[in-house]
């Protein structure tokens, strides 16, 4: 007996429905499944990353530690946190209770950082008494990076900080440190292979730190320069390599606002046979007689007085109210400092 046709014509419309809808289905889910799979792929790239800079790192005699690392922020985040970071090279010691690193699976070479919870940086030289920095509220940053993997540029913010310097706490009221390199190493000297900048405002210096001439209120401080040729690595061996071979500094500012003190500097910094700095500037410097009086503890009274006469015959009343500023050179070299003519510091010994 043949089927009814008007009966399997229901089935038939029914059965085709059914297909659509899976088609249609099936076209909704793939690119939820291959962005799935996209980023899963990126989360792994992202921590195999991570592992392979922290093998470099000890590779390179690094100390590079962490409680854990967590890779995470499915579907619409790629995020890298790692817990208890301990960091330490060439005398200087990061404690971090957190770095955490975010960026847009589409963008991932836009990166957001932050350091939740206390950090610590601590810097130590032979016969010098150590720097402890403490940022008990944590800070944030950003990175970008090229898309061949090279670093384009790296800020970081903290504020509420305290430097402590020969065991006398220093207040810091906010930290912002940059640092960019190019695209490529140079080829040459004379261009640049890192700039740094770095800028403190709102530091407080302990009572009896210095004569009361310049205050305790240290309101702003920048720093600006550029490492020319392929940055060295901060041994002896590579500094001095980079040395041979014609490796400067530039500073172009470094400034400071310090009570009636107001000065910039800028020039070419190197360093000797010994590895130790040498520089050649020009500074502008306001409230010259302040800053004198603040080193004449350090010098001789024959110097002092001759350092008042120059300081005289050298100013200017180019300020913005007329007051008189100093146009002299500082050069650094023997680890003295000198303003034109005379020595007004002795400097420590670096050590690398």
């Amino acid at each position: 007996m043949r089927p009814n046709a008007t009966s399997s014509a229901p089935r038939r419309l029914l059965t085709g429905r059914r297909i659509a809808a899976i088609l249609v289905l099936m076209v909704l889910l793939l690119p939820a499944l291959l962005y799935s799979l996209w980023w899963w792929q990126a989360a792994r790239s992202v921590r195999e990353g991570l592992e392979t800079w922290v093998a470099d790192q000890r590779a390179n005699g690094a100390v590079v530690e962490h409680g854990g690392l967590t890779v995470g922020g499915f579907p619409f985040t790629l995020r890298a946190e790692l817990e208890k970071l301990h960091l330490a090279t060439r005398g200087a010691d990061w404690l971090g209770a957190g770095l955490v690193a975010e960026a847009a699976p589409w963008n991932p070479t836009r990166i957001a950082l932050a350091f939740p919870g206390e950090q610590r940086l601590s810097v130590v030289q032979p016969g010098q008494p150590p720097v402890d920095i403490l940022a008990p509220q944590g800070g944030s940053g950003d990175v970008t990076m090229r898309m061949s993997g090279t670093l384009e540029r790296l800020a970081l913010h903290f504020t509420g900080l305290t430097a402590r310097v020969a065991g006398q706490p220093v207040p810091v009221a906010a930290l912002d440190v940059s640092a960019a390199q190019p695209d490529r190493p140079p080829a040459e000297r004379g261009t640049a292979g890192l700039t740094v900048t770095l800028s403190a405002d709102g530091l407080t210096l302990p009572d009896g730190m210095l004569p009361p001439t310049l205050g305790r209120e240290v309101k702003r401080t920048e720093l600006t320069l550029r490492v020319m040729g392929i940055p060295p690595r901060p041994e002896p061996a590579s500094l001095s390599a980079w040395s041979r071979d014609g490796g400067t500094v530039e500073l172009d500012r470094l400034a400071l606002d310090w009570g009636p003190l107001g000065a910039v500097l800028s020039g070419t910094l190197a360093l000797d046979a010994q590895l130790q700095p040498q520089a050649a500037l020009t500074a502008e410097i306001r409230g010259a007689p302040a800053i004198l009086d603040a080193v004449k503890p350090m010098m001789r009274p024959n110097e002092a007085a001759i350092a008042k006469t120059v300081l005289a015959m050298l100013a200017r009343p180019t300020g913005p109210n007329g007051e008189p500023v100093v146009t002299a050179p500082v050069t650094v070299q023997d680890r003295a400092l000198y303003v034109g003519p005379l020595r007004v510091a002795a400097l420590p010994k670096l050590v690398w």
